[in-house]
């Protein structure tokens, strides 16, 4: 593996074994971005705050494909999620490694059932 896809494994790693301050010394401290369907962090303690609210309803994550173009690292993830019942969910994270720390996180994933609890006021699914 090289250099910008063990940064990223390691990431993962510390997001299922939910070791949050860990998963924040992976991130740069200037200039970072994440963006999903339902949220966008420039601040990484603020994206990180926001890990830990997943991360109590977390079980495992499963990475099914793992892709890198030079600085670029693409995973394809089920997560495990425990609510009233265990739910997979997938996702797809494309990340920027720059000066060593993740620079740039997209998640991308079906919004469609947050989308339905913030119509209903139903408990979020994910």
């Amino acid at each position: 593996m090289t250099e910008p896809m063990q940064l990223l494994e390691s990431y993962i790693d510390s997001i299922a074994a939910r070791d949050f301050v860990t998963a924040r010394g992976y991130l740069l401290d200037t200039a970072f971005r994440q963006v999903s369907p339902i949220a966008q962090f420039d601040d990484p303690d603020d994206f990180v705050s926001s890990l830990e609210t997943i991360g109590t309803i977390l079980h495992k994550i499963n990475v099914i494909h793992r892709f890198q173009d030079d600085d670029v690292v693409c995973h394809v993830m089920d997560l495990i999620v425990n609510l009233d019942t265990r739910r997979t969910r997938r996702i797809v994270q494309v990340a920027r490694v720059r000066d060593g720390k993740i620079a740039d996180l997209e998640v991308i994933f079906d919004a469609s059932e947050f989308n339905r609890m913030i119509i209903t006021g139903d408990q979020w699914p994910f």
